[in-house]
């Protein structure tokens, strides 16, 4: 719920690497865009009065928390931590996230138990919550023992845990 809280309060984000790439205005933040808008005016000393004018604004809107900036490694780690949800497409983290393969995560059993059904859950040491929903394991999953989590084909997903065969499996936190 953490993250899911985190990546909707984020939905007005700036990412740094937007400053380095420029992306449609659609995307940006408006105070971001009056900052990039300052190039084009010719005039030297107008244009440091307009980006002094315009940094002043995005800084007062960062402080107020209208205005949030990631970086590309905090970006990372919250498509990490929200990989197996369905969540809405917000650009911000797949911006840049070009040439990272976001269809498998490595994590660790922390525990794992059998639900009312017979299936396992799987809980990570990040935190996250999976639930077998398909297939059999022949051995017991194991607190430190990898488990890999890839997706499958229409939004599913399949866990494989210590190289046993995979189960098919969802996210439930």
């Amino acid at each position: 719920m953490k993250t899911l809280t985190f990546a909707v309060a984020l939905a007005a984000v700036v990412s740094g690497a937007a400053l380095a790439a420029p992306a449609p205005t659609a995307e940006r933040a408006k105070v971001l865009q009056q900052v990039v808008d300052c190039r084009k005016v010719s005039a030297d000393s107008d244009r440091l009065a307009c980006y002094d004018k315009a940094t002043a604004v995005l800084d007062e809107a960062e402080k107020k928390g209208d205005v949030v900036v990631v970086d590309k490694a905090q970006a990372q780690e919250v498509r990490r931590q929200s990989f197996g949800f369905s969540l809405p497409s917000l650009t911000i983290f797949n911006r840049a996230a070009k040439d990272e393969k976001n269809d498998q995560l490595e994590a660790t059993v922390e525990s794992a138990s059998e639900n009312a059904f017979g299936r396992y859950v799987f809980h990570t040491t990040d935190g996250a919550v999976w639930v077998q929903t398909d297939g059999d394991l022949p051995l017991t999953p194991k607190a430190g023992q990898p488990l890999l989590i890839y997706a499958g084909t229409l939004g599913s997903y399949f866990c494989k845990v210590n190289h046993q065969p995979a189960v098919r499996c969802r996210r439930q936190n």
